[in-house]
């Protein structure tokens, strides 16, 4: 089926080029290297960060894994006090930025703090370390792991509990035998997410002083001004991330399933300690991971709350303008991308989307250096000095940078409503000879609406959470929330961080209940 014109793909090609155009970039900068800066990468540097990234990545996985399982697994398959009110409250971690989660709780360990007080321990409790990264990553990215288990689980797999049950399996060996082997694509999936989040993380690593390749490419390029080290190591952080890449798509073959042929999954009420020990991983689990950093944040926010306000609106507004205006574009942009694609159904057409999502999986820091890489080569191809702020004072810099990381998320949030609208739809309107234009604008937006604004609503989060890409490309003068909240932390103005973090996690919680209500409402449509 191809309904288009070969014009209408054409503005595809050129944002496809946008999105890879920082990735070649830094490869084909690889052969300008010197040799002796690679040796010396390679036996002095490469080995720390390879290690360093590995041991956290591997640590966060298994972590995330747990947490989000054991939680997905209760909340699906039990019922039990305040079980329902769980359901969507540990979704909520995924709001705050790790970073901040990072200063609250490194606050509660130091001197005097509250864990050494409630532990009768009169020093520091130590946990600006690798394990101490591990824990608080795990904390604020296991919703993605415990979102699309909690989902797999709980609608689809009635049938298959049936037939365990009727075999007499315990719960327990219906769940490592049966299930999870039948969820194992989504979980891994979500656990890739969790895992481009890792590598992509750099205010938190950097702030404990651990390495890692983010954290590296952003000391090289910005405090040590070597740019041939940062882009090497770039090159670096892409190839294992590309191994990442290619070990999920080994795993995930051609594996999958029609979920609508399947019964909802049944729910067995825990009584008395059973449900007692439910409710408690759920309460601590939540209570860790989201409740005690709002209230110290909020405890924090106390402390000179007119002084701190007077310096957060303007970073605020900048923030919150340039976001609006950066989501509203790129989702703008999804929406066309995925509307070509749905109407052409080439598998170029494909391959070209699959392309524009390329960007997700690159680090913000890397996103950086690949976009300075290039006007570093226009400054010397037209030898115009500080050409990045001849073409819009650094604002059109900076949004380029947002497109390229977060064009991935208006793809998959659009792509996830199209697939919710009859193909029929196409048939009838080329049945009727419409034009492009119209089943756009007059029949695809009406019913795409509420995809799009979540979309809008997801990504303008992404933006003001976005820590690498705002500080090293934002222009001078301007500073967003993520850039102001880590400069107070790096001053050890770290009562100042509560009110930027404040805003940033109000916001975030917004597409948090948008993303559960959609899901719930698709769900049960499909039951």
């Amino acid at each position: 089926m191809k309904f288009l014109s070969l014009r209408w793909s054409f503005a595809t090609f050129f944002f496809c080029s946008l999105i890879i155009l920082p990735i070649l970039a830094i490869i084909l900068h690889l052969p300008f290297i010197d040799i002796n800066t690679l040796k010396h990468l390679s036996k002095n540097v490469l080995p720390r960060y390879i290690f360093g990234s590995a041991f956290i990545l591997f640590g966060t996985l298994v972590l995330c894994l747990i947490i989000g399982l054991v939680s997905a697994y209760l909340i699906a398959f039990y019922k039990f006090f305040g079980s329902k009110f769980f359901e969507w409250f540990l979704i909520l971690p995924l709001a705050i930025p790790s970073y901040v989660m990072g200063f609250v709780w490194i606050d509660l360990f130091e001197f005097q703090g509250l864990i050494p007080t409630l532990l009768g321990v009169d020093r520091r409790i130590d946990i600006m370390n690798a394990y101490g990264v591990i824990v608080i990553l795990s904390f604020a990215l296991y919703p993605y792991v415990y979102f699309f288990a909690k989902n797999t689980f709980a609608y689809g797999l009635g049938n298959i509990i049936l037939s365990a049950k009727t075999l007499k399996a315990s719960n327990l060996k219906t769940f490592f035998k049966v299930i999870l082997p039948f969820c194992r694509v989504g979980i891994v999936g979500a656990l890739l997410l969790v895992a481009m989040e890792v590598l992509s993380d750099y205010g938190l690593v950097a702030y404990f002083g651990v390495d890692t390749f983010s954290a590296g490419i952003f000391r090289t390029w910005g405090s040590g001004g070597d740019e041939v080290s940062a882009v090497a190591l770039s090159v670096a952080l892409l190839v294992f991330i590309a191994l990442l890449m290619l070990l999920e798509k080994i795993q995930r073959g051609k594996k999958g399933f029609n979920q609508n042929v399947f019964l909802p999954t049944p729910k067995d009420e825990l009584k008395g300690f059973k449900a007692f020990l439910a409710f408690l991983w759920c309460f601590l689990v939540a209570f860790l991971a989201f409740v005690v950093p709002i209230m110290w944040l909020v405890y924090w926010a106390g402390f000179d709350f007119m002084q701190n306000l007077s310096n957060v609106l303007t970073p605020a507004f900048y923030s919150l303008s340039v976001a609006l205006v950066s989501s509203f574009a790129i989702v703008g942009v999804a929406f066309y991308l995925c509307f070509v694609v749905r109407l052409n159904d080439t598998k170029a057409s494909k391959i070209i989307l699959w392309l524009t999502t390329l960007g997700y999986s690159l680090p913000g820091a890397v996103v950086a250096v690949g976009i300075l890489v290039i006007l570093g080569a226009l400054n010397y191809i037209f030898d115009l000095l500080s050409f990045e702020y001849a073409i819009g004072g650094g604002f059109l810099v900076l949004f380029f940078g947002y497109f390229v990381r977060f064009l991935a998320s208006g793809v998959f949030a659009t792509q996830s409503g199209y697939e919710r609208i009859s193909k029929n739809i196409d048939y009838a309107n080329l049945t009727l000879k419409s034009k492009p234009f119209k089943i756009f604008t007059q029949i695809y937006f009406p019913l795409m609406k509420h995809y799009l604004a979540l979309a809008v609503v997801i990504i303008c989060v992404d933006i003001l959470k976005e820590l690498p890409i705002s500080t090293i490309l934002s222009p001078s003068g301007f500073q967003t929330l993520s850039s102001l909240v880590f400069a107070y932390s790096e001053n050890e103005l770290i009562y100042n961080v509560s009110l930027p973090s404040l805003i940033i996690v109000l916001f975030g919680i917004i597409p948090t209940f948008l993303m559960h209500y959609l899901q719930n409402k698709n769900n049960q449509k499909g039951q």
